[in-house]
């Protein structure tokens, strides 16, 4: 018996009962970028684009965009947008794509709430980012930086709604306040 008898049973798992180990597929992400406009989200969306090749960016504000990509936001379209967002990260995660990038301000956790909910229906696991700029908690440096002209007040009222999530089990019991 020498090393031909050895190399013989290489290919063998002792280690799991004799059953072949099957290779895990990577399970698939979902990134829930947050934070107060002009604070980087977009960039830090690109940057995990980058890091990954392949993933699928959605933002509400792409509602907003005309044919020549110009911005028009109009409040009273708000609801409807984010529908719209809704529907089509539905539709990657159906695909399967990964990672999927929600890139809003997500501001307070119900508004979260229904891309858990899709990202766990569709076994994708939930990573909360926010971006780690030097600005990002300074309102006036905030204004100056957003892409959208979003006023002083607006983004101090965010800062001062802004919910801390802890864990998915957060969103996931937040409910969306009656007005």
């Amino acid at each position: 018996m020498g090393d031909d008898f050895v190399r013989a049973f290489d290919h063998l798992d002792l280690g799991s009962n004799g059953r072949r180990r099957r290779r895990r597929r990577p399970r698939p992400q979902m990134y829930i970028l947050r934070g107060l406009p002009g604070s980087g989200k977009s960039t830090l969306a690109r940057q995990i684009k980058n890091t990954h090749g392949n993933a699928s960016i959605f933002s509400t504000d792409d509602f907003f965009r005309d044919r020549n990509g110009e911005y028009k936001f109009k409040a009273y379209l708000l609801k409807t947008a984010h529908k719209w967002n809704q529907k089509r990260a539905r539709e990657a995660l159906e695909n399967g794509e990964s990672p999927v990038i929600i890139d809003n301000t997500n501001i307070h956790l119900w508004e979260m709430k229904p891309y858990v909910e899709m990202a766990l229906e569709f076994g994708y696991y939930v990573n909360f980012k926010e971006p780690e700029t030097s600005w990002k908690n300074n309102v006036y440096k905030l204004q100056s930086k957003t892409n959208y002209g979003v006023p002083e007040e607006t983004i101090q009222r965010m800062k001062d709604e802004f919910e801390q999530v802890y864990s998915i089990h957060d969103v996931l019991q937040s409910e969306k306040p009656r007005r």
